[in-house]
């Protein structure tokens, strides 16, 4: 048996078909095989379409058929309870609705030091690792697509990981706005930076830093050959519970999410805007996505890590929930930069680099290569029931 959760949209999944026939009452940890793997050439389509919605926020008109609170034959009592149960989730969803963001994006920080170079977390502090020029011009073109993806005009919260890299790619995103090159008269930085930000605040743009969407904590000053052997255990023991020494589990960082879920909502009310965007990590994403869509164990461990500055939008569906709308990734090429001569050889040599030129949208998360994918788990129903 396939263990999977039977109301856990698996519509986000690359490569999935939704089910034929989804529940319609409010039930999301039932059991059931995953559905049927789509065709290798569909999952690739990258037409946006609306995602179908789940049976968790089917409205009380869609659901009203199936009431069991319009069985007369019900005590009244009974029949009570559920009507006051009903009405509960009614005010609760008028009010989501109320205060929640027109689009809810997760960007993940552009390319770091520690991407091109792992040796360097030997001698350097994680949350010290800087954007290399490539992850600068990334996080520009994500500020432009992020524009794109934004009404005209719009207010925008974002929401930063206090990460070295995670601000800078901030930085960079917002240029998409304002230029900070228009600050460079200026010669104190603080005095660029300040002119800098208040012309960001003036343009509808505010923010805030939150540890809690911070990157997973793999332990202080990290040994390359210890964290290889590491990653290999990871994916043997399962990447969800799998703890570093000295650092952190995906499930510790589901936990400090979770608690970050919380006070979003909170902030949706009191930091009001029209968009929230968080700049973030792989992992913070991946949680995010679990804790909030409910996602099991097991499609959690299918999805593939975020790639620099990809982007995931979730879009208020008008009724106080957020859905799954598309992913935006970054798209590179390699072009030649410049010839160099030497004088012991003239033959020219062309060098090369990997320039980002622009970005594609797909309706579905990105799922690991089936040679990375853990094991399922496999759960007996009873006893004797491996031996049937």
């Amino acid at each position: 048996m396939d263990f999977k959760t039977k109301n856990s949209n698996w519509s986000h999944f690359e490569g999935y078909e939704s089910p034929q026939e989804e529940s319609s009452d409010n039930e999301d940890f039932l059991w059931s095989d995953s559905p049927q793997r789509k065709s290798l050439s569909d999952s690739n389509n990258n037409i946006i379409q609306e995602p179908r919605r789940s049976s968790s926020t089917l409205s009380a008109k869609d659901n009203n058929s199936s009431n069991p609170s319009n069985n007369n034959n019900m005590p009244a009592s009974f029949r009570a309870g559920l009507d006051g149960r009903a009405s509960s989730m009614e005010i609760i969803r008028s009010h989501n609705a109320n205060i929640m963001p027109n689009k809810l994006i997760m960007i993940r920080h552009g390319q770091s030091e520690g991407n091109v170079d792992e040796t360097l977390y030997s001698t350097k502090p994680d949350n010290n690792m800087r954007l290399t020029k490539l992850g600068w011009d990334t996080a520009q073109m994500a500020g432009k697509a992020l524009r794109e993806e934004l009404g005209q005009g719009e207010s925008v919260h974002f929401i930063v990981s206090p990460y070295v890299r995670t601000v800078e790619t901030f930085h960079g995103i917002v240029s998409a706005w304002v230029d900070p090159e228009e600050f460079s008269h200026l010669k104190d930085k603080n005095e660029r930076l300040k002119g800098w930000y208040t012309r960001l605040m003036e343009m509808g743009l505010s923010w805030h830093e939150d540890p809690r969407i911070r990157e997973q904590d793999f332990g202080n000053y990290q040994d390359p050959d210890t964290i290889r052997k590491c990653k290999s255990e990871r994916h043997k023991f399962g990447s969800f519970y799998y703890r570093f020494p000295h650092g952190e589990s995906a499930s510790d960082v589901f936990d400090r999410v979770s608690t970050f879920l919380d006070s979003l909502w909170r902030s949706f009310e009191t930091q009001k805007s029209q968009n929230y965007v968080l700049v973030t990590h792989g992992i913070s994403i991946r949680v995010f996505l679990a804790r909030y869509f409910r996602y099991s164990i097991d499609q959690f461990n299918l999805l593939a890590n975020p790639k620099n500055c990809e982007m995931v939008v979730l879009k208020h569906d008008n009724s106080g929930r957020l859905q799954l709308d598309s992913r935006c990734e970054m798209e590179f090429e390699t072009v030649v930069a410049e010839e160099e001569t030497t004088a012991t050889n003239s033959k020219e040599k062309k060098k090369t680099v990997t320039a980002v030129v622009g970005y594609a949208k797909h309706r579905r998360l990105k799922l690991l290569p089936e040679h990375l994918r853990a094991q399922p788990r496999s759960v007996n129903m009873f006893y004797d029931d491996a031996r049937s």
